[in-house]
């Protein structure tokens, strides 16, 4: 499946949507990145029905998309995943958003500590490659970036440990 199948799976997992309804939570909020367009957005939910993980549901005038058995199922092990370190960051940390209403908050902790190895081993990576016989080859403006990257990876393992942190102390007894 792709981020933008997840997306809408997760928004139609928290609640029975229309497919316009689902381009308004693209337009409205920082899930705008996954695209609002009615030609991404309805050829997607297209496919889930095809695939058997939303459902058309009418309402009255208008009908909603609502998850099915196999769509929570598949969902629910999109979200228990663990994070790679060739995972694209945005659709890791869309997994984690979605765990916001998990009742089980352990897989929120075990999702921040994979989080933060998959950081470490990009960093251990990036570390190495720079001091490759590659790099020292590569134009200033190609360090430069690989330079930031690594800073943002460093950054991302700095904000797991901290999210880590303040979700341990939020669910303490």
């Amino acid at each position: 499946m792709t981020p933008l199948n997840y997306a809408l799976l997760g928004l139609i997992r928290a609640e029975a949507r229309s497919g316009y309804a689902l381009r308004k939570v693209f337009e409205t909020t920082p899930m705008g990145s996954f695209s609002s367009s009615p030609g991404s957005v309805y050829p997607a939910l297209k496919n889930l029905q095809k695939a058997g993980v939303i459902e058309s549901r009418p309402t009255g005038k208008k009908s909603v998309f609502a998850i099915t058995g196999a769509g929570d199922a598949a969902f629910e092990a999109w979200l228990r995943q663990p994070v790679t370190a060739s995972e694209n960051t945005d659709i890791a940390l869309l997994r984690f958003a979605f765990l916001h209403d998990y009742p089980d908050r352990q897989l929120s902790l075990a999702f921040l500590l994979s989080y933060a190895r998959a950081c470490h081993d990009k960093i251990v990576g990036l570390k190495a490659f720079m001091t490759s016989d590659t790099w020292q080859q590569m134009p200033l403006q190609t360090r430069l970036a690989v330079q930031h990257g690594l800073r943002i990876t460093e950054a991302a393992a700095e904000w797991a440990a901290d999210a880590h942190l303040q979700l341990s102390e939020e669910i303490k007894p």
